[in-house]
């Protein structure tokens, strides 16, 4: 902003020569000085009144870019440079240069105020890089020291710079030793050291791995049904009496009878339970998932046992190994017999009844692979009986089904669809409290299932299960 008073005899305009605020100059009469706010040391006098307005101009823009070159070079520069900067800077008003030499002509007056203009001046764009340079400065005393073998060795150099001259003059003189500071490798040994394992990547894999078990094969093969009543009845005929028979005219007709029986289950629970904090459930993801995966585990495994080979009670079920029989028959005869002519001696012991229909044999998987790689010991020809498919896993039309589960040298046959079970209540995980447990953020799971299993005795005293070792058959089924 230019601000302008009226002098009755002139006008003049002023410029402050410090700062950024124009200056305000006033002449009370015509022989007094100007006053000014300030200045380049006042350097105002009579002659001003003369000199041409334009002039006086060139002077007061010529100090100021003086003082703001001045102080732009504070803290940058000596006081004696600063000196010689400003006295170099006397040919902006003259027509002579710092050596006093003549030159063409001063800076026209629009090239000053062009320089000294606040915002958009020459002048302006020096404090601009003043203020860069203060930046850069203040990176460069903040940025890491460079520590590199080369940079070591040159500041050592310039350090004892006047050392090395003497000694490439020819003088004998001691020289300082070089220590270099060399960096040590850093590894993930030496950075971490293991003291947190949550530096670096890590990666956790969804889920968990669960123990190695074996499958529960007997139950998967099992034919089973449903049931909504606790107690399951059933009723055969039995103590059948009379026959028929051909008879001539006006003889009579021979009676036949029977009595019903009934025959009854009550459904047998299985049950596990499991009993953990709340803060750890809220804390794992998926913790309630895994106990209860775990109860349900469990109790397949107990269940999956106990129908293959438990004795039975009044709340246990009966296993189909208690409900088999042996292998008896005698009238089946070979030489040398194989584990593939045990299992056909089996098939025809359950056919030679009156029982018809799919039958199932169970062997270790071990049992399996024996009676697969059976070689004739005269030509080392693989041995596959005609009664045997092509894949193994049929003898006479008898299903093979590898189960661990099933002893290694024994065999569980049988017409699978008279051992009967029928599921009461599926499995169900129920939570609650117990005791005290609630005020100590304490929670149980209970998992439990119902089931009823029975044989109708009606079967189960005709021989449709098969229980034995492969050497007991063995035995029983070579010629003498």
């Amino acid at each position: 902003m230019k601000r302008s008073f009226l002098d009755f005899n002139k006008v003049h305009y002023f410029q402050k020569r410090t700062g950024f605020a124009p200056e305000l100059r006033t002449r009370h009469n015509k022989g007094a000085q100007f006053r000014t706010g300030g200045g380049e040391g006042g350097e105002d006098d009579e002659d001003d009144e003369e000199e041409d307005p334009s002039k006086k101009e060139s002077k007061m823009l010529a100090r100021r870019i003086s003082s703001m070159v001045k102080k732009q070079l504070e803290g940058r520069a000596t006081k004696q440079e600063v000196e010689a900067i400003a006295n170099k800077l006397v040919f902006l008003t003259k027509g002579k240069n710092d050596k006093g030499e003549e030159i063409d002509a001063p800076f026209p007056i629009e090239q000053l105020r062009a320089m000294a203009d606040e915002k958009t001046g020459v002048m302006a764009k020096m404090v601009e890089m003043g203020v860069a340079l203060q930046k850069f400065e203040s990176e460069q005393a903040n940025a890491p020291k460079d520590m590199s073998i080369r940079s070591q060795v040159a500041a050592w150099q310039e350090k004892n710079k006047e050392t090395l001259k003497k000694i490439a003059e020819g003088q004998k003189i001691d020289v300082p030793a070089m220590e270099l500071r060399l960096a040590s490798p850093m590894l993930v040994s030496t950075v971490n050291a293991g003291s947190s394992p949550y530096i670096g990547s890590t990666q956790v894999e969804a889920g968990i791995n669960d123990f190695i078990r074996l499958p529960n094969t007997f139950w998967d093969f099992l034919t089973k049904g449903r049931t909504s009543a606790a107690t399951y009845v059933w009723v055969n005929k039995t103590n059948p009496l009379g026959a028929a028979a051909f008879i001539g005219p006006g003889v009579a007709k021979p009676g036949v009878s029977f009595e019903l029986e009934a025959e009854s289950s009550v459904a047998k629970k299985i049950a596990d339970s499991a009993k953990a904090g709340t803060e750890l459930l809220q804390d794992i993801d998926g913790m309630t998932s895994f106990i209860e995966q775990e109860l349900r585990e469990q109790v397949m495994i107990k269940v999956n046992a106990t129908l293959m080979s438990h004795a039975g009670s009044s709340t246990i079920p009966k296993g189909i190994q208690n409900y088999s029989v042996a292998y008896t028959l005698t009238t089946i005869k070979t030489t040398n017999p194989t584990f593939v002519d045990c299992l056909r001696a089996i098939v025809g012991q359950l056919r030679s009844g009156a029982i018809t229909g799919p039958i199932d044999m169970f062997i270790n998987s071990i049992d399996a692979a024996n009676m697969d790689i059976a070689k004739a010991s005269d030509s080392g020809v693989y041995l596959l009986p005609p009664f045997v498919t092509a894949n193994g896993m049929q003898v006479a039309g008898a299903r093979i089904r590898e189960d661990n589960n099933v002893p290694v040298g024994y065999v569980q046959a049988g017409f699978m669809r008279f051992y009967r079970v029928l599921i009461y209540k599926d499995f169900t995980v129920t939570w609650g409290w117990e005791n005290d447990d609630f005020t100590k953020n304490l929670v149980t799971a209970v998992g439990e299932m119902r089931l009823h299993q029975f044989v109708n005795s009606i079967y189960a005293d005709s021989g449709v299960f098969v229980y034995d070792s492969f050497e007991n058959v063995k035995t029983a089924i070579t010629e003498a």
